[in-house]
């Protein structure tokens, strides 16, 4: 298993920029506090389309998972861990993820059809296209006609 973090490497072009931003946004920047694998952050971006708001949601949901199995620790009232607050911390982080990332991934993969008359000139002239079925036989009117010039089909 590796870990690695390169500041200088960020943003979504490449798989490394992708890897070096999840790890930016979950806070996982710290060599000697490291919390998930390259591998980890890998399969969550492999699990999210490369979204990388989406995989570090998922990302610090797991890091919430490895606190909230850890028990609450008191040591004669001079040191405490409370494991339960830094879960809930990275839960929250995770919800904040998930918005940001519906934000800016709210056009991403979206396209609008039928929107150019040229492209619906090319589509209605395409001889091999089946047409429509609210195009078909639209101005047919069977009480009005003799019968077998309408196709009941």
């Amino acid at each position: 298993m590796a870990w690695s973090y390169d500041a200088t490497d960020l943003g979504t072009g490449t798989a490394s920029g992708r890897l070096n931003s999840v790890r930016l946004l979950v806070g996982d920047t710290d060599t000697n506090d490291q919390q998930v694998q390259n591998e980890e952050i890998t399969f969550a971006l492999s699990q999210t389309s490369d979204n990388i708001y989406q995989a570090g949601a998922w990302t610090a949901r797991t890091i919430a998972a490895q606190y909230s199995r850890r028990v609450t620790q008191n040591l004669s009232g001079a040191l405490s861990a409370n494991y339960s607050d830094l879960a809930n911390q990275y839960t929250q982080l995770a919800l904040d993820l998930e918005l940001n990332g519906k934000k800016a991934g709210a056009s991403v993969g979206v396209k609008a059809g039928g929107i150019s008359i040229a492209v619906v000139d090319n589509v209605r002239q395409n001889t091999d296209r089946v047409p429509p079925s609210f195009r078909r036989d639209r101005f047919k009117n069977p009480p009005s006609y003799s019968g077998d010039d309408y196709d009941y089909s």
